[in-house]
């Protein structure tokens, strides 16, 4: 970074490209080195300065209610700190004509919380400070009291705060606000209404009894606007029911392409109520967390009759296939193996039978099947075939791979326990048996090793291999070693295939040279 300060400090240096071409070169500089550039010139200043301002994330302190009954801590004295710098900036926004400027520059404003959503209290926050010359107002509501300045903010996320009209009404005062992401917020009722392309709802269930109401037609009506609503992602645990409930009631969703949802008990048939509204309708997710319940009627070939991605339980292929475009699928293969317990809680994967008659089910498309997912997913060679040989157009094909057993796995409990390690070791030999085909496989090195050994088939037209573990936030398979006399040996038996990612490690093909890299967490 000092090499290029000192080369960038020649006289006019910074006019010897047009402006739009140094925001892309300086868009790949973190913020640190973005401030150090700045302050080298005026010019590379007023560059700088858009960048540095389009995104902005805000971290408002909280304090930790049950720590706070006896003596602070450290953590709580520096908690106290950052509420009182916070406050500082936020309120020298407010009175700084200049100000305006710089949060006229602002495209995303990410608003998080640090600590339990429990203001800290005035007289923390106050000490040595005039309160005439400098009154006190909680930083969620500061910032909510500067954000109709940001006459350019498009997209907006906030977690842990009470919508209360105060904020609704600052939202409906700027003008390009196309994307809106709450996550745990209690929502009050408003009737200002919005014209939001992007709306996401996210709240786990409440540990405690709810004392917000669910959520008033008036408040669905006003915030999810009939013309304007392409994007709608609703993984509310409390009030999912009355949401889409609501939604039925506002009316007809035109423009609404893309839906994520999490469906409660006995209200699959609610779900498809409200899609029958939905007629732009192309993208359908359905969370983990929802019935696996079949709607109780007959469901018209109209309703999402433009559906082209499904990610979901398999129980509903044969209900939204038949007739229908689609051609990305990710198929949840998690069910409960309890009826009274709560999905996850025990759980199974289905077995092959099920896995075989999904993959059929989705040959009802009237488009073929390109991409493909599976997860969880245990991967035998007759698991495998079945993919093959039903889908063999498939272009890009990703596997979560469980890694431990489970309950309808096949794995016979009085197989002697050394074949069981066999399986999971990285060098899997195949055993002249008769149940070969049916043995799972936990390890994606295993799977690799079968890949190019010829015991486990992939798909003739495959462009792109995904192995990830499931429910594992970064999958680390580093051993380029081992990979490198693997890779090549996939490639020869299957020509189209060009790219293997096998979660932080990924290879791909140009022309007839494959190329090896190890991808960040950004990247994943």
């Amino acid at each position: 970074m000092g090499q290029l300060i000192g080369t960038l400090q020649e006289p006019n240096y910074s006019r010897s490209l047009p402006p739009e071409l140094w925001l892309h070169c300086l868009s790949f500089l973190v913020v640190e080195d973005l401030l150090t550039l700045s302050s080298t010139c005026r010019s590379f200043r007023f560059i700088c300065k858009d960048l540095l301002f389009k995104h902005i994330t805000t971290t408002i302190p909280y304090k930790r209610t049950i720590r706070h009954i006896f003596q602070p801590r450290h953590e709580d004295v520096v908690r106290i700190a950052r509420a009182r710098r916070l406050l500082l900036r936020l309120h020298a926004l407010q009175s700084d004509s200049d100000a305006r400027e710089v949060l006229g520059l602002v495209e995303t404003w990410n608003i998080k919380t640090f600590g339990s959503p429990a203001p800290l209290e005035e007289s923390e926050i106050m000490q040595s400070y005039d309160k005439i010359s400098f009154p006190f107002v909680q930083p969620s509501i500061s910032i909510f009291l500067i954000l109709p300045s940001c006459r350019n903010l498009r997209v907006l996320s906030i977690s842990d705060i009470h919508m209360e009209e105060e904020h609704w009404s600052a939202l409906v005062r700027l003008p390009k606000l196309e994307c809106l992401y709450m996550e745990r917020c209690n929502l009050s009722s408003t009737d200002k209404a919005m014209k939001l392309k992007v709306v996401s709802i996210t709240y786990e269930t409440h540990r405690g009894p709810t004392l917000v109401p669910p959520p008033t037609t008036q408040l669905i009506s006003s915030l999810f606007n009939l013309r304007h609503l392409e994007r709608l992602t609703l993984l509310d645990l409390n009030f999912s029911d009355s949401f889409l409930l609501g939604l039925v009631q506002v009316g007809q969703f035109e423009n609404l392409k893309h839906l994520s949802v999490v469906v409660p008990e006995t209200h699959m048939d609610t779900l498809f109520a409200f899609l029958s509204r939905t007629p732009s309708l192309a993208s359908l997710t359905i969370s983990n967390f929802s019935t696996m319940a079949k709607p109780s009627k007959p469901i018209l070939q109209s309703v999402v009759s433009n559906l082209v991605a499904y990610d979901g339980f398999p129980t509903l292929i044969p209900i939204l296939f038949p007739g229908r475009p689609v051609s990305t699928i990710c198929l949840r293969m998690n069910h409960k193996t309890d009826p009274q317990a709560s999905l996850g809680d025990p759980f199974g994967v289905h077995n092959n039978n099920v896995v075989c008659k999904a993959l059929d089910a989705c040959s009802a498309s009237t488009r073929l099947v390109h991409d493909l997912m599976l997860s969880p997913f245990h991967p035998t060679p007759d698991s495998m075939q079945d993919i093959a040989r039903i889908h063999p157009d498939l272009r890009h094909l990703r596997l979560d791979i469980l890694r431990t057993p489970n309950i309808n796995m096949g794995v016979d409990v009085e197989e002697p326990m050394s074949l069981i390690m066999d399986m999971l070791a990285d060098n899997v030999e195949v055993r002249d048996s008769d149940n070969f085909s049916l043995h799972s496989l936990f390890l994606i090195s295993g799977f690799l090793n079968w890949i190019a050994n010829g015991h486990l088939p992939l798909p003739a037209k495959l462009e792109t291999l995904h192995l990830h573990y499931y429910q594992k936030a970064v999958t680390v398979c580093g051993d380029a070693a081992k990979q490198r006399p693997l890779v090549p040996k996939i490639s020869a038996a299957y020509p189209a295939l060009h790219e293997i990612e096998m979660g932080t490690t990924r290879w791909w093909r140009e022309g007839d040279c494959w190329s090896h890299e190890v991808l960040t967490r950004t990247q994943l």
